[in-house]
């Protein structure tokens, strides 16, 4: 069986067999040609699922262009026990290709049972050898790798081991990761004793996926009664925040509104779940509500 990193070495050198495949099958089809990842088809190894800005910058070069040459291969996985594939690598490139109009690609296919044993950890690591062969190349961060040693400790530790790497494990790293010193490993490995394993990558949000989830709300039952306030960034939700609800029930003659938040960076996901800040948005939309008798209610988006 070939390692996870001549795997990756052949994929990096183009000798690994590819297919075309119906890339259709990662997104949800909104209608018009608008189409939204499934998040269901991907796989995550960095903290953040993509970065938007970066998706339009490329798109808007490719479509001045017209050149779709520089967009590699993805690199899929395949799960023959539910018989599905799912993206590794090449989660931006795909959705540059589909913005772009693009319906195929060509990908590189590996086998989850066959080739990587079965195990999370060797997706993580052929994901962090790969990088991201993109339109615009991010090397495999530091962060990264923490990742791949939190899933590598959690696997450990389900498995009734210590959670502790080997230390042929850590000489894995070391091999692999340049920029990585045994230092850093050893603290990594002390924040998961203290504050356990690798968290759920931030999902990112696009104009389309938040006004169609306005609409929901909009069509939905439970709020016919609301004036449905266009989606807000966390940071968002004082001042100008206050101001457009109030705008929204006067516009719409209604005297209930709904405030949809969003988290647009990994610091709004550290705020909402480390700190309060739910809570004093929520108090505080409350005294407004029984002080202009209203109502005022919110909806966090879900952020990973």
């Amino acid at each position: 069986m070939k390692s996870t990193n001549k795997i990756a070495d052949e994929i990096r050198s183009g000798k690994y067999p590819k297919e075309r495949i119906d890339i259709t099958q990662f997104f949800s089809n909104l209608g018009k040609d608008q189409w939204i990842p499934n998040s269901k088809k991907r796989i995550q190894v960095r903290d953040v699922d993509r970065n938007l800005e970066r998706i339009e910058n490329a798109v808007n070069k490719i479509k001045a262009s017209g050149d779709t040459s520089k967009l590699e291969p993805l690199t899929i996985v395949y799960y023959p026990e539910n018989n599905e594939d799912k993206i590794l690598n090449g989660n931006h490139t795909v959705e540059m290709a589909i913005k772009c109009g693009l319906k195929e690609m060509d990908v590189y296919r590996v086998n989850f049972e066959t080739q990587l044993e079965s195990k999370e950890t060797n997706i993580y690591r052929l994901g962090n050898l790969l990088n991201v062969q993109e339109v615009e190349k991010v090397p495999c961060s530091q962060d990264d790798v923490r990742n791949e040693l939190m899933k590598l400790m959690d696997e450990r530790e389900e498995n009734g081991l210590d959670p502790r790497p080997t230390e042929e494990e850590r000489e894995g790293f070391l091999k692999a990761y340049s920029h990585v010193t045994r230092a850093t490993l050893g603290q990594w490995i002390s924040y998961h004793k203290d504050y356990g394993g690798r968290k759920a990558p931030m999902k990112s949000y696009t104009d389309v996926e938040l006004a169609n989830q306005r609409q929901a709300f909009r069509d939905s039952l439970d709020y016919q009664e609301y004036a449905i306030c266009e989606a807000r960034t966390l940071k968002g939700w004082r001042d100008s925040g206050i101001s457009s609800i109030f705008n929204n029930m006067m516009n719409e003659n209604k005297r209930k509104a709904l405030v949809i938040f969003y988290c647009k960076s990994v610091a709004q996901v550290d705020l909402l779940t480390n700190t309060n800040i739910r809570q004093r948005i929520e108090d505080r939309y409350k005294k407004l509500s029984n002080y202009y008798n209203v109502e005022i209610k919110c909806n966090f988006l879900r952020y990973e």
